[in-house]
């Protein structure tokens, strides 16, 4: 009798016979890596083992021997990973060396560098068992990663192994030139609380102002308050004014009572303005004990006793931008004080020495000193509504328009521009031309209409 056969069972059956011989090869290889893990274990143990005579310590490294040179490297290096929680500094060792010498090590490196991201995850998990100082270099390198999985996964595995040497690493790392690294060591030796506290402390002489500026932010995370000791003196010794801003804003948190006489110190005496501008805030900030008066005190100062005189603007220098940064953050700290915008004029004007208009301003438009302290106002609608007003007053404001239009903020600057174009200032034409390279548009604009305006109204007095 003729069987026949369709095509559709010969493929069938190839089938078949495909996937049994590829399930009786998983079986192979699943029985052989059982096998060489067992043996693996087995010669881990024996390692593990204490050893006391001569003979033992031969057993023990012919183990190692054996070990490092197993056929199934992966049952290897599994067995080596399970000895490295081992407190015995032999045992752990001899698993190094295993791991060294089957090239593990270098592979999981490799993959921390460039593996895909499950990969790179699973080198660190590796690496942080590890622990040793090469393991320690290399999740440094990951610890500003972009990829926050990876970040987070370094920062704990650093820490799983040896933590004052890590702590040490971390503590140098401060320096690094990429930004997110020294970051990222930052906010971990913060978060190991008092263990970060002497090697952040260690960091305070570095000739790094980033590493000092990152260890004082660290050390006022941690909130420890008996580091204030060693933070103040450097207050007026560092030379690097963010470092000594860092230290204004931890002093001010971990010594409220003590803090505000080191920030009005600095406040007065500090020879940068960004500074003394920080230390007013944080006076606001804080809400010290006579801060409204302190920061009144400054302001005067600050703003100049001659513009609260009435004096021709355009025959005084007018602040220059790091003093009126300064005036700037005096107002805003009064501002956060509480206290109202026309109160910091009139109490300007009286602490001046002038409680009454001086001679011969009466009805003849705004106050000049009045609308010269609005310049410092935090808000730039509440300055741009001083520069109209100061232009009302004609040509005698024409120095504070022009230092007006290096306002940061573009509505400031287009109003100053437009002011000096109303009063016809001749001499602002220079200012007025380096505002036509403005990156905003209007500014550009209004500059351009105010040279116009000024020319065209000089050509008219030109006699004819």
């Amino acid at each position: 009798m003729l069987v026949r056969i369709t095509l559709s069972e010969i493929v069938a059956s190839a089938l078949g016979l495909l996937l049994g011989s590829w399930f009786l090869r998983y079986l192979y290889l699943r029985g052989r890596r059982a096998r060489a893990l067992a043996r693996a274990r087995l010669l881990s143990e024996q390692i593990r083992r204490p050893a006391k005579v001569m003979a033992e310590l031969e057993a023990q490294s012919a183990a190692v021997e054996e070990l490092i040179h197993l056929p199934d490297t992966g049952a290897a290096v599994q067995a080596a990973r399970e000895l490295l929680p081992e407190l015995d500094a032999r045992v752990r060792a001899a698993a190094l060396e295993v791991l060294r010498k089957t090239r593990a090590l270098d592979r999981w490196g490799r993959d921390l560098q460039r593996g895909r991201p499950a990969a790179r995850l699973c080198a660190i998990r590796a690496l942080g068992e590890v622990g040793d100082e090469r393991a320690i270099e290399a999740l440094l390198e990951v610890l500003g990663d972009e990829d926050e999985d990876v970040a987070r996964a370094a920062a704990a595995a650093l820490l799983l192994r040896d933590r004052d040497y890590a702590s040490e690493r971390l503590a140098e790392a401060l320096a690094s030139p990429r930004p997110r690294l020294a970051q990222a060591a930052a906010d971990l030796l913060a978060d190991m609380g008092e263990e970060g506290t002497e090697p952040l402390l260690s960091r305070l002489a570095d000739v790094h102002p980033q590493s000092r500026r990152l260890a004082v932010e660290a050390l006022a995370t941690i909130g420890d308050p008996t580091v204030v000791g060693a933070l103040r003196p450097l207050l007026d010794t560092d030379p690097d004014p963010a470092v000594r801003i860092a230290m204004m804003e931890a002093l001010a948190l971990l010594a409220p009572a003590s803090a505000p006489l080191s920030l009005r110190r600095s406040g007065r005496i500090d020879p940068d303005s960004s500074v003394r501008a920080r230390a007013c805030e944080l006076l606001a900030e804080t809400n010290a004990p006579d801060a409204v008066e302190f920061l009144f005190t400054r302001l005067i100062e600050h703003a100049g006793l001659r513009l609260a005189r009435g004096e021709d603007c355009e025959a005084m220098a007018v602040l220059p931008e790091e003093e009126a940064s300064v005036v700037r953050a005096v107002v805003g700290a009064l501002q956060t004080l509480g206290v109202k915008d026309d109160e910091i004029a009139r109490a300007q004007r009286e602490r001046a020495g002038f409680a009454e208009p001086p001679p011969g301003e009466e009805g003849e438009g705004p106050d000049f000193s009045a609308c010269a302290a609005l310049l410092g106002a935090r808000d730039p609608a509440v300055r741009a509504e001083a520069v109209r007003g100061l232009s009302l007053l004609g040509p005698r404001a024409a120095g504070s328009l022009q230092h007006s239009l290096r306002d940061p903020d573009p509505l400031v600057r287009a109003e100053a521009a437009r002011a000096l174009g109303r009063i016809g200032a001749v001499g602002g034409t220079a200012a007025l031309a380096t505002c036509l390279q403005d990156p905003d548009e209007d500014v550009r604009l209004a500059a351009a209409a105010a040279v116009r305006a000024i020319i065209t109204r000089a050509a008219a007095r030109e006699p004819s």
